[in-house]
């Protein structure tokens, strides 16, 4: 249940109505001299400080909890809703409706086929939902299997539908020039017989139509002179959203490779998946985004059933690239997934707390950015166990950095707000001016948490010595807030278990909000990363000003500082 309450706390240092000077002075970072605040014994106003499992807030936070089964997760934001549709197995597609991305109405089956004839076995696959002028476009791959000894192949291929809203029904497309009326009679017909999935559509500025897919070159392979054992992204331009320009056919990006035509493999994260034999290599789930004029392609490596499937990103200035890997540093261009490679001290910790993280679509929300994407539904992944490698439904934020270049802060299992369109709150935080009696503070507002240590990753968090210490955060002109979130240091020994008070002025002050213990594993001492105290507050409090303060005995860190909130007009 939600801890709430007027939480008492003796503080040594203080009592109700001092003021306390808390400043380092031999800090660079640290200018304008001592942080005051108001300190306090008890709270002065109630809150919840979501320390325990249970109950929260779906009004104002997420959290991925992995509940919702789903593969291949393709999400829209439309008229304050979020639809879902994913990979679950059989001829058809349920849609899930969400106002808050916690609870899920299931408005049933909004799209359904008809296998294909002397088929054993049909399937639809990684859907796609692209609004173009006024009407939906879904978009899927139909897996069809053919008995041994049939003369037809077994083979993946895209197939489309239409319908007036995003919770459909939706009606197929066919092929006009194809009596069979089947999941087989899709109008991309000219790669028949070779295995394409994962498919994408992207509407470029202007209204050109453009879709990506992964193509697997190891089966039926539609150019005799191709390539290697490996499933590839490539693209491919569109006549209208229901015909594809085959000649446009473009190879795009293999796995493993900075670039698609280099001879030596340098992004070795994407080829890290145990399970491929015989040195089959994988690259699908694209997914097209457009930021700052650069054509950003996000895909998947490795494979779904293991711990290092994850999302990695290349860049190109056309919608046909070239496309480049960023590689200057470590996992630069893997967005989301176990930093580590199977075995080592990473990747056996993310046990337990999200892995197979990969195939995501990118939701718009009004202006807000986020991942949607699936992860292995069993924590503890095991294979081996019933259920063991189910996916399930995640979300994070996808940001992009003064480069240009795409980030999460996931996976994540702590506490997140809902975006601003849902919640009616923002992050404050990057508006504020900050001071701290720590090193490096341009790091609590720079909206960007590690990912683990011993990744080789430039650590990006606020250091502080061992005492009483205070982060101040500074508005030109009052807000209206109504939460602060705290991200814990990204080290397990630099952790915090608790906050000492929070002062809002004018008497208004909170004392002991405490972490959550459930993103520590203790028996390994690590914590999960993104990890963040989220203090509620009862009622919104107006003010310009505010003074978070800990109190700890050893050294410790703060990854990131958000004041959820909002302006006043």
């Amino acid at each position: 249940m939600k801890r709430i309450g007027i939480i008492c706390l003796a503080l040594a240092c203080a009592a109700v109505g001092a003021l306390a000077g808390c400043g380092n002075e031999t800090n660079p970072d640290h200018t304008g001299g001592k942080i005051e605040y108001e300190t306090y014994e008890s709270s002065t106003v109630k809150f919840t400080d979501n320390a325990a499992a249970g109950e929260y807030n779906t009004d104002l936070w997420y959290r991925n909890d992995l509940t919702r089964d789903m593969g291949d997760p393709m999400v829209v934001y439309e008229d304050g809703y979020f639809y879902a549709y994913g990979t679950r197995g059989g001829l058809g597609f349920n849609c899930y409706r969400s106002d808050d991305l916690t609870n899920w109405e299931d408005l049933g089956v909004v799209f359904s086929g008809a296998k294909a004839v002397g088929s054993t076995e049909t399937s639809l696959w990684a859907p796609d939902l692209q609004k173009i002028g006024d009407t939906w476009y879904l978009y899927y791959t139909v897996n069809i299997n053919y008995p041994s000894g049939n003369t037809e192949p077994s083979y993946c291929q895209i197939g489309v539908a239409t319908g007036d809203s995003p919770a459909g029904p939706f009606a197929q497309v066919f092929d006009p020039s194809i009596s069979e009326q089947t999941l087989a009679n899709t109008p991309f017909k000219d790669m028949k017989g070779s295995t394409i999935l994962d498919q994408n559509v992207f509407e470029d500025d202007g209204g050109k139509l453009y879709m990506y897919f992964s193509y697997d070159c190891s089966k039926n392979p539609f150019k005799s002179e191709h390539y290697e054992n490996n499933a590839e992204i490539w693209g491919v331009e569109l006549k209208s959203p229901t015909e594809w320009d085959i000649s446009t056919l473009t190879r795009l990006i293999r796995p493993g490779y900075k670039k698609v035509d280099d001879a030596v493999p340098l992004i070795q994260w994407e080829n890290w998946s145990p399970s491929f034999a015989n040195g089959f290599e994988c690259a699908e789930g694209p997914y097209m985004v457009k930021h700052g004029g650069k054509y950003i392609l996000t895909y998947c490596a490795n494979s779904f059933v293991d711990l290092e499937y994850a999302v990695g990103y290349a860049v190109g200035d056309t919608p046909f690239g070239p496309f480049v890997k960023p590689n200057d540093s470590y996992l630069q261009n893997m967005l989301l997934g176990v930093p580590g490679e199977g075995g080592t001290y990473v990747s056996n910790r993310y046990k337990g707390f999200m892995t197979g993280t990969g195939h995501a679509s990118v939701v718009d929300v009004e202006g807000e950015l986020m991942f949607a994407y699936h992860a292995h539904q069993a924590r503890e992944w095991n294979a081996d166990i019933e259920h063991g490698n189910w996916r399930a439904l995640a979300f994070d934020y996808l940001y992009f950095d003064a480069q240009g270049m795409p980030y999460t802060n996931g996976p994540t299992w702590s506490l997140t707000r809902l975006p601003a369109a849902v919640s009616g709150y923002t992050n404050l935080a990057p508006s504020a001016t900050v001071r701290a009696d720590g090193e490096n503070i341009a790091y609590l507002t720079d909206n960007f948490t590690n990912r683990a240590i011993k990744t080789q990753e430039v650590a990006r968090e606020t250091t502080f010595k061992a005492g009483r210490r205070s982060i101040e955060l500074t508005f030109a002109s009052p807000v209206r807030i109504k939460a602060v979130v705290v991200c814990n240091s990204y080290d397990y020994e630099l952790r915090t278990q608790q906050i000492a008070q929070i002062d809002f002025g004018e008497h208004k002050g909170i004392v002991g909000a405490n972490f959550n213990s459930a993103y520590l594993k203790t028996d390994d001492e690590f914590i999960y990363p993104h990890s963040a105290y989220n203090v509620e507050l009862e009622s919104d409090i107006i003010t310009d000003r505010v003074v978070i303060t800990f109190e700890s005995a050893v050294d410790f860190a703060v990854g990131e500082v958000e004041i959820i909130g909002r302006t006043i007009q």
